[in-house]
């Protein structure tokens, strides 16, 4: 360890201005006592120990050097952890009685653990080393700052560009709204808790309790995110949405309507089942219902977000039948009112909602009036536009539109209780999401009858619109791109003396409208790629009308005996195909498509032996690509773009390339020494890298502190809210906005900060508290602690003067201030996100004016938090 001296950072009763003034002209505090900064690999330049303020830029330039090698190995450590959470296994679902696909981590338990680890590593790091090993077990202001600061600009900055990131008139939103809630809430939680104990519970003092609750607060973090996950804490059980079907109905109940429907529409699939009964349930507080209605909420606009809903459970055969299913309301209790008016006649639809298929060609809907019979009564009618739009009248023999419009005025004779409107329907040959229209009631009007001969009578007869004055119209399209999957979910095939292609039939069912493009790629499982079986990937095309094709993989002659391998052969991202999907109940479910493909041979003997013999085989198979792949980080390290062979100017080295690469080649070569993923699946690069990452911030800590020490008006508490947390932050920055651009939905950029300053604290903070309170609770008598605090004020709870419990100390000061700045900020910032929640329809995107709005709050607030933050350091407030 190195202790440099420079000169304390505060004159009493000096002004702020004159206090900054003072210190950029280069005028010392005069008769202010020294401190020491404290370094533990590098040295101080210049004779005065690095006080003068010459040897700054060469930290600030080294400090910035250190922010690209720990960019560089952090992206190693990522890379294992993607390795270690992508696992996967095969296991048996005894309901359904097949096997499946499952990865070994659950995704909110791995991005609040490893991935919340590898994106705050630095921070964490710092602080522990500053602690544990540059102060000692010593409070230090570096480490604590630079965690709140970075928290600052991950919720502010990050969270900014990303709204302003997303196309204008797109939205993302959070999709895992209860994993959201419990990161977010906690978020908040853990600096106010900070706080807690601060100020509270023990004044500028961490008792062991404390910093062992802080800790444990992280893997309570996870759990209940997990649970939530897991739907514990929301209407649905698990992950995997259930059929939307009415809540509390038996399964008796739920085949008589299926009956009663497939009477009524005739043979029908279990998707356009599931579609019409979603309709027809639509008022029923189901968790179905709930979840749609989410949904909708989500995207800003009710009716939209419904068909979204409806496009994803998709209808993939024609139908027969030309009915309409009505949904049947209940009148409200003003519409009963009027009906018990023996002079008022009430006219209404006969229901809210009606589903009709595309090629109904006609739809029928009943007007019904109630009440006062005796009279005449007309009421007029016309359709309204919704996301299905009306044709025009010299587009009507173009086909354009959904439905033709229709207007008009309906008469009830006396005595006539019920009518009809027919509404054509226009049917088109190509996919579209399913739409709906509106018909509206207006301008009810009674004429009296004529056997009334009392004139006051007539005089208070009425006709009123009841509460179905408007009805909506579910068209539910018929022209279906199909649903992919495997013509099997396994595969044997048996190994061949001599190398040999197979092929594997991809089917396109319930539809076979448009051409169809999805990508498709070969994983290792038990089998390996390159021993045997080739690597393979590419696209499966299915031009319009067919409803077949071939994938082909080349199977490796290895020699087997009596022994079987498999891999897998994955379909993924529909690229080209309006309307097609995955089949949901196959293995993969709706994000992909997977087949298992066994290799097998014609022996059974010794099956035990050479089960173990080729799970041996593959360990060492293993370790032979880490040694290839171990020179080909090397080759990437020496080379600019790591070498890519590639004639095209598009992809040739640029000189920015060239001049980063120049930067960071001593870090690239490096880091190359960290162990490839492929070894024990992904551990060895993880420990190996987080050490590396370790060593990068011990020189860090070292140089943010030789900044302080250089000028004097730079505080430790401002380099780390400011240079530091920028330096460690700016990577998620960049992968923060991919993400927004890239994902449907905003959880990998907004959930995953909040989660991540949520680990900051009870990691970061109390890892180091748990370890250093323990400490000291335990160590005898010190006299380096004795002279620090046996005479401070602020602890005077610990006991008289000179009688004092040790303890770790951790001044509130600035720290306290800052994480109340912060708090109150962030609460305003997740109040922002709520409202555009609700008014725009997610967190990220929207129209322009929106996206720049919700950016310039957040942006103002990093900047407000910034400020008050040196001001109070400063001494100014």
């Amino acid at each position: 360890r190195t202790d440099a001296p420079h000169s304390a950072r505060t004159r009493p009763g000096a002004g702020f201005a004159a206090r900054a003034m003072d210190r950029l002209l280069g005028a010392g505090p005069g008769a202010d006592a020294e401190t020491t900064c404290r370094t533990l690999v590098v040295p101080a330049l210049g004779d005065d120990g690095g006080s003068s303020g010459w040897p700054a830029l060469v930290y600030f330039v080294a400090l910035g050097w250190c922010f690209l090698g720990v960019a560089i190995v952090a992206d190693i450590f990522m890379g294992a952890i993607e390795k270690i959470t992508s696992q996967k296994v095969r296991r048996f679902n005894a309901h359904t009685k097949r096997w499946y696909t499952a990865t070994v981590w659950n995704p909110t338990v791995a991005n609040l653990t490893l991935m919340a680890l590898g994106s705050s590593a630095p921070e964490i790091m710092l602080n522990v080393i500053e602690t544990c090993l540059i102060n000692e077990m010593y409070s230090g202001d570096l480490g604590p700052s630079t965690i709140v600061g970075s928290a600052a600009f991950n919720l502010f900055m990050i969270i900014a560009v990303c709204v302003s990131a997303i196309p204008d008139g797109e939205i993302r939103w959070i999709k895992e709204v209860p994993v959201y809630i419990i990161t977010a809430s906690c978020s908040i939680f853990a600096y106010v808790w900070l706080l807690v104990v601060l100020l509270v519970i023990s004044p500028h003092v961490v008792e062991p309790w404390e910093g062992f609750l802080t800790f444990l607060f992280f893997p309570a973090l996870v759990v209940l995110a997990f649970l939530a996950d897991k739907g514990y804490f929301s209407e649905r059980a698990e992950r995997a949405r259930p059929r939307p079907v009415t809540a509390d109905m038996s399964k008796e109940e739920l085949a008589e309507l299926q009956a009663k429907i497939r009477r009524e529409f005739g043979s029908i699939s279990d998707e356009q089942m599931e579609k019409i009964i979603a309709v027809q349930c639509a008022d029923h507080s189901s968790r179905a219902h709930y979840r749609v209605w989410a949904t909708r909420w989500i995207m800003g606009g009710k009716r939209v977000r419904l068909q979204r809903r409806t496009r994803s459970s998709g209808v993939w055969s024609l139908l027969a039948s030309k009915k309409i299913l009505p949904v049947e309301k209940k009148s409200e209790p003003g519409a009963r009112e009027a009906e018990e008016d023996e002079n008022v006649c009430v006219l209404q639809f006969s229901a809210e909602k009606h589903a009709v298929l595309e090629n109904a060609g006609i739809k029928v809907i009943k007007v019904e009036r109630s009440g006062d019979l005796s009279s005449t009564a007309t009421v007029k009618f016309r359709t309204r536009d919704g996301t299905a739009k009306a044709q025009g009248r010299q587009a009507a023999d173009e086909g354009e539109g959904d439905y033709i419009h229709a207007e008009g005025c309906i008469t009830f004779e006396p005595g006539t209780a019920e009518k009809t409107i027919q509404i054509q329907i226009w049917d088109d040959y190509t996919y579209e999401e399913d739409e709906e229209f509106f018909v509206d009631l207006y301008d009810p009007v009674v004429i009296a009858g004529t056997d009334t001969p009392d004139i006051e009578t007539d005089r208070r007869k009425r006709a009123v619109l009841g509460k179905i004055s408007s009805t909506t119209i579910v068209i539910i399209d018929d022209d279906m791109a199909g649903i992919i999957s495997w013509e099997q979910e396994e595969y044997r095939c048996k190994e061949q003396p001599q190398d040999h292609e197979e092929h594997f039939t991809v089917l396109r069912k319930h539809g076979s409208k448009n051409k169809v493009v999805c990508k498709f790629t070969t994983e290792s499982d038990s089998a390996i790629a390159g021993k045997d079986f080739e690597q393979t990937s590419g696209t499966v095309a299915f031009e319009e009308g067919v409803v077949t094709a071939v994938v082909s993989v080349k199977i490796l002659a290895r020699g087997r005996y009596a022994a079987s391998e498999c891999f897998r052969i994955v379909l993924t991202e529909i690229t080209e195909g309006s309307g097609a999907k995955f089949d949901e109940t196959t293995d993969g479910g709706a994000d992909s498509c997977i087949a298992t493909v066994h290799i097998i041979t014609g022996q059974q003997e010794m099956e035990r032996i050479d089960k173990m013999m080729s799970s041996l085989s593959s360990i060492w198979d293993k370790a032979k690509i880490g040694h290839h792949s171990w020179k080909d980080q090397f080759i990437a390290a020496l080379y600019v773009n790591g070498g890519e062979d590639d004639d095209s100017d598009d992809s040739a080295p640029s000189w920015q390339d060239k001049v980063m690469h120049v930067l960071t080649l001593p870090w690239k070569v490096l880091f190359a020494f960290c162990p490839p993923t492929d070894y024990c699946g992904g551990w060895v690069c993880f420990c190996c890298s987080l050490l590396m990452i370790g060593l990068v911030t011990i020189i860090i800590g070292d140089l943010a502190n030789l900044v302080g020490c250089s000028l004097s008006f730079m505080e430790n508490e401002i380099t780390a809210i400011t240079f530091v947390a920028l330096g460690t932050s700016l990577p998620d920055t960049f992968a923060s906005r991919t993400a927004a651009e890239q994902d449907p939905y905003a959880d990998a950029s907004v959930g995953n900060v909040t989660g991540s300053n949520s680990v900051n604290v009870f990691l970061g903070l109390g890892l180091p508290w748990m370890i250093a309170s323990t400490f000291w609770w335990y160590r005898g008598k010190d006299e380096e602690w004795d002279g620090r605090y046996q005479n401070d004020p602020d602890l005077s709870w610990l006991g008289e003067v000179g009688s004092r419990r040790q303890a770790y100390v951790l001044k509130a000061g600035n720290l306290a201030f800052s994480v109340t700045v912060f708090t109150l900020c962030a609460a305003m910032a997740l109040t922002v996100l709520a409202i555009r929640r609700r008014y725009v329809g997610g967190e990220l995107g929207g129209p322009r004016c929106a996206k720049w709005l919700t950016s310039g709050i957040l942006a103002t607030l990093w900047f407000m938090y910034i400020f008050m933050s040196i001001l109070k350091v400063k001494g100014a407030i």
